[in-house]
């Protein structure tokens, strides 16, 4: 009896390569997409005590654009919430991404909660704060696919992120 087993070529690696190659040739390459990925940048950045936010004097600092091709994106217009703070209406994007793209611009996204609020994606002129990252499809250790659920920043919310200023508009 054995106390291992031998994979031969089609091991872990093989797999997960073999699939990355087919994603990028079927779906990225042909009808996919890309976005622009800024990632928050904790070292340099400087928040508000109270607030948790950059001003004039406390300011909160991204690194990119990084591009980050998209398998496959489905955009919702928002829907008008009536609070006590009025109308408040942005629209939903769900971006569907390899992992070992994801990973090579941001690779602490995945494992702390925090970071996924903190980034930043440019898609069609609009800037949206991610709020749900979900992995899908484990091959080894590696995850194949990531789903990306992001929020519509209004221009009120980037009034403070003056790196962004420009699509407030």
């Amino acid at each position: 009896m054995r106390g291992y087993t031998q994979s031969g070529r089609f091991d872990a690696s093989f797999e997960q390569s073999s699939l990355n190659n087919g994603i990028k040739t079927e779906l990225e390459t042909p009808i996919g997409s890309s976005a622009q990925w800024w990632k928050y940048d904790s070292v340099n950045s400087t928040v508000d005590p109270v607030y948790d936010t950059g001003s004039d004097i406390y300011g909160l600092v991204w690194i990119g654009p990084y591009t980050l091709p998209v398998v496959r994106a489905i955009i919702t217009e928002g829907h008008v919430d009536q609070s006590e703070r009025g109308y408040y209406k942005v629209d939903t994007l769900h971006l569907t991404v390899l992992g070992s793209d994801l990973l090579k611009i941001d690779p602490g996204v995945l494992n702390d909660p925090n970071l996924e609020n903190r980034a930043r994606v440019l898609w069609h002129g609009q800037i949206f704060r991610p709020f749900y990252t979900q992995q899908r499809g484990i091959i080894g250790d590696t995850f194949s696919l990531v789903t990306i659920d992001l929020m519509q920043l209004s221009p009120e919310e980037l009034v403070n992120e003056s790196q962004f200023t420009s699509y407030s508009n």
